[in-house]
């Protein structure tokens, strides 16, 4: 995944989103959503030079709030047909490399995955993910990066083996029923 086109340029352009961004060669390539086969390129980057944004200033994006959220709704979108591809390609048997041991037998990660959800016990199941530690550690992890090894247990996996939570009730009551408005500026005066 790369940056998104955010160009002020593109604010008077005619075309639409995808066929701009693949002529213009920004990408070799641009999935295609319902979302995004319904926006112009005008549509994300909305500001043309000279343009003030809601709180008066111009900014040195393109994008408006409504820009964010018409991406946003399309990359959730291609994460879904993704996922759904990946799985699909899965079950017919194309499987990534990573996913198949061949020490000993041939060992599908996904046996591993059903004997850890099928045991009888916790710790029946805690010692099935420890036996497979190692294997786990070489598959890419899910982030940006494509973590590897140590660095694919983090913080966020190993939360729960170093915390216990609780139900936090706050001792005073607060009212959250308004929102300040001018904070909210502040802040996107800082993001323009």
């Amino acid at each position: 995944m790369g940056k998104c086109v955010d160009d002020k340029k593109y604010a008077t352009d005619p075309r639409g989103f995808r066929d701009a961004v693949i002529q213009d060669g920004l990408f070799t390539d641009f999935i295609k959503s319902p979302i995004i086969d319904a926006c112009g390129i005008s549509d994300i980057c909305h500001y043309k030079p000279g343009d003030l944004n809601k709180i008066g200033k111009e900014g040195r994006t393109s994008w408006d709030s409504f820009s964010y959220a018409l991406l946003m709704g399309h990359n959730i979108f291609a994460h879904i047909r993704a996922v759904q591809d990946g799985n699909a390609r899965y079950d017919i048997g194309i499987v990534p490399a990573s996913l198949v041991q061949e020490k000993f037998d041939r060992l599908f990660f996904r046996d591993v995955v059903d004997r850890i959800f099928g045991a009888k016990s916790r710790a029946e199941a805690d010692r099935y993910v420890e036996e497979h530690n190692k294997w786990y550690m070489d598959i890419v992890g899910s982030s940006a990066n494509g973590y590897l090894g140590k660095k694919a247990i983090n913080s966020s996996t190993a939360f729960s083996k170093n915390f216990d939570e609780i139900e936090y009730e706050p001792t005073t009551a607060r009212d959250d029923s308004g929102l300040d408005e001018k904070k909210l500026d502040k802040l996107e005066e800082q993001i323009d």
